[in-house]
């Protein structure tokens, strides 16, 4: 029952992957539709800088969204932050609609940005300390998951609006970010706050009831108490080593004890920029033109590529790997086939490994880059590292969307090598410095970074030992540790 309930409440805090996961890519379709092409940038449609400044104005919102989520999440909660995210994100979905201008337009994506930068922030650190270790993997994914169905929504979307009239084209497709907005406003008053910022707020009751609702029967009073000890004595630890105000905690996150988890959550999360994988989101009728492929054909084969969608750090540095054969694979056959008009099988073979790149990026990606970065922080770090690395990523994210349009107009397939290599070098990263982190618990990873673990791991933990009772025991007979 517990496992059902965790999935639950996972699947409506992941309805915020699913909300970034269409408003981020609707805007590739958008660009490409003829009408909305018209209206914003006049008779020629086509202008690079406008196009640049709608993509990496919602890169902006995203990086002051996230500069603000580690403040919002420690004062408010995990909870309320999403829930402030989402009326954002719908407020700013109405506006995109019902745009009359480029700067209504921009306006619009900025706000959304903001609203995702939070929701990137926050959401996988409230589902990680909601979940039990050996499954914090698996539910953490779930918002990687929602991404991915969001693009491919968001793609299919986009390449449906192209059959409607006039600027019915785009404004029902921007349109069509609300649901998802509106779904996790809705839903988010219903899961509980997370367990971890209840006991920092010294609201261990309400803590304990969370954690025996979280935990299966026979998980055993013994469990809920070694976790709930765990926890507490870990934070109360934190407290007493650490000054745990805003700024504070910001100076810690490059101090020489917290630097090298700051780095690895940042490259991590900038790395779904370099990768390729949202450029080729954000441009890729751009890029499908480079083979060979424009107008509403370009629309469908965008429609497809949404639908692409072990231990970590092995995943990490194999994925990696992958990618750059992928981007290889295609700058190749696009570089010998993208201007022969005659020969569309080398065209469709570029188009082809870019589906199996998205495929590859889906699967080795998708969800661990989410897990890892919520995972790497001690309590009193989590929120505002995960958030930094958000900002990081999210100005990654605006440095290309500016140099993109430009790049492929002046060097066109030969952009794919900066991919290749940004691809080989966090396959050797991931290779060398990221260590694993399946099956530990929060707590406990910060030991593989040198930290002092204020108890002894799940399962060694003696709870009469602590002289505490959290309460009933939620099975028949406790099991002795």
């Amino acid at each position: 029952m517990a496992r059902l309930l965790i999935i639950g409440i996972v699947l409506v805090a992941a309805l915020g992957g699913l909300i970034y996961g269409i408003d981020s890519g609707i805007i590739g379709t958008t660009l490409g539709q003829d009408s909305f092409k018209l209206y914003m940038f006049g008779p020629s449609k086509a202008n690079s800088a406008l196009s640049g400044a709608i993509v990496s104005c919602y890169n902006a919102g995203q990086a002051l969204g996230s500069a603000s989520a580690g403040y919002l999440a420690d004062k408010f909660s995990r909870k309320y932050t999403i829930l402030m995210a989402a009326v954002l994100a719908a407020g700013s979905a109405a506006i995109q609609a019902g745009a009359v201008n480029i700067g209504m337009m921009i306006a619009g994506r900025a706000i959304a940005g903001f609203a995702c930068g939070e929701i990137l922030s926050v959401v996988p650190v409230y589902i990680s300390e909601i979940s039990p270790p050996k499954q914090r993997g698996f539910v953490v994914g779930l918002q990687g998951m929602a991404i991915a169905c969001g693009f491919a929504i968001a793609n299919w979307i986009g390449y449906g609006g192209s059959y409607a009239s006039g600027n019915a084209q785009w404004r029902i497709t921007l349109s069509m970010q609300i649901p998802a907005a509106v779904s996790l406003a809705v839903g988010i008053l219903f899961v509980p706050f997370s367990p971890r910022w209840l006991i920092q707020q010294d609201r261990h009751e309400e803590a304990k009831r969370v954690l025996v609702r979280l935990h299966d029967a026979e998980d055993g009073y013994d469990m809920v108490n070694q976790e709930m000890i765990q926890i507490r004595e870990q934070i109360n630890l934190e407290k007493m080593q650490n000054d745990s105000s805003w700024f504070s905690a910001i100076t810690q996150l490059f101090s020489r004890q917290y630097i090298r988890r700051t780095v690895t959550a940042s490259f991590i999360l900038s790395m779904t920029q370099l990768s390729g994988s949202q450029v080729i989101q954000n441009f890729q009728n751009i890029f499908y033109a480079t083979a060979g492929f424009k107008g509403q054909q370009a629309l469908l084969i965008s429609g497809v590529y949404g639908m692409m969608g072990w231990p970590r750090a092995r995943t990490m540095w194999t994925g990696s790997l992958v990618l750059c054969v992928m981007i290889s694979i295609c700058m190749a056959l696009s570089a010998v086939y993208g201007n022969q008009s005659g020969n569309l099988s080398g065209a469709r073979g570029a188009i082809a490994f870019i589906f199996l790149y998205s495929m590859a990026y889906a699967i080795f990606f998708n969800a661990i880059v989410w897990v890892l970065s919520a995972e790497l922080f001690p309590f009193f770090l989590r929120s505002k590292g995960v958030a930094v690395a958000v900002f990081i990523k999210a100005v990654v994210a605006i440095v290309l969307s500016q140099i993109t349009p430009l790049a492929i107009v002046a060097v066109s397939w030969r952009y794919y090598s900066l991919f290749i290599a940004t691809n080989f070098a966090a396959a050797v990263v991931y290779f060398f410095f990221l260590p694993e982190t399946s099956g530990k618990s929060l707590e406990e990873i910060a030991e593989l970074f040198g930290d002092t673990l204020a108890t002894g791991h799940i399962g060694e933990i003696d709870v009469d030992a602590k002289g505490i009772e959290l309460g009933e025991p939620i099975v028949g007979t406790r099991s002795r540790v």
